[in-house]
């Protein structure tokens, strides 16, 4: 797939928790105040048939969901965002925010689920038809962080799993992250202002201004 178009895709990562939904809506209103006409995603999610997924992969309703096959309805919903919203919105110069993207596949289901990483690659590469972000935040917290943001929520199905799975999910961001070009690391348990500060300040950089 031709990855070469006038728009600008952003990515945010990062463990449940770490700010990666609301970090994605300050940068969407900053961009839009600044003139950018943006386009906000989120995975699992970001088409019709994505949020039923979405609601498949999340709401724990006693059914097993065995570790490729989750990585399946991950892919589903991955690809149909690509080709539905992503593309056509880089064709016209859009900016695209996703909250997650192929990467929290690798970390997530290969780390963290013990899929072989080479396999979760091989079928993001197929999801995505080789569309790659050009910028991924990574918002890295550690895990008593995470567990001190969770409390008192009403935990999804994945949240639910234990300090060892996210131990496996957050080693597995932090060696992607690094071996990713245009990737940024920033440290997801500073206040909100100062991640969306840093995360702007990037972002203006790698911009170019509309007028």
């Amino acid at each position: 797939m031709d990855s070469n178009y006038p728009g600008f895709l952003i990515v945010l990562e990062g463990l449940d928790g770490s700010g990666t939904t609301t970090q994605s809506g300050l940068l969407a209103r900053y961009l839009r105040e600044e003139g950018y006409s943006v386009v906000e995603l989120e995975e699992p999610g970001g088409t019709e048939l994505g949020r039923q997924v979405r609601e498949i992969l999340l709401e724990d309703r006693g059914v097993g969901i065995e570790p490729l096959s989750e990585l399946f309805l991950y892919e589903v919903s991955r690809a149909q965002m690509v080709r539905e919203k992503v593309i056509p919105g880089l064709k016209k110069g859009k900016v695209i925010i996703s909250d997650r993207f192929a990467v929290s596949s690798v970390a997530y289901q290969g780390y963290g689920r013990g899929i072989p990483i080479d396999r979760v690659k091989s079928l993001n590469e197929i999801a995505v038809g080789g569309l790659e972000p050009d910028i991924t935040f990574y918002l890295d917290i550690d895990l008593h962080e995470r567990e001190k943001r969770s409390a008192g929520k009403r935990p999804d199905r994945i949240e639910k799993e234990k300090q060892d799975f996210y131990r496996r999910v957050r080693e597995g961001y932090l060696a992607e992250i690094k071996a990713l070009s245009d990737s940024v690391l920033i440290d997801g348990s500073s206040s909100k202002k100062e991640v969306s500060r840093k995360i702007i300040e990037r972002v203006e950089e790698e911009i170019v201004d509309p007028g």
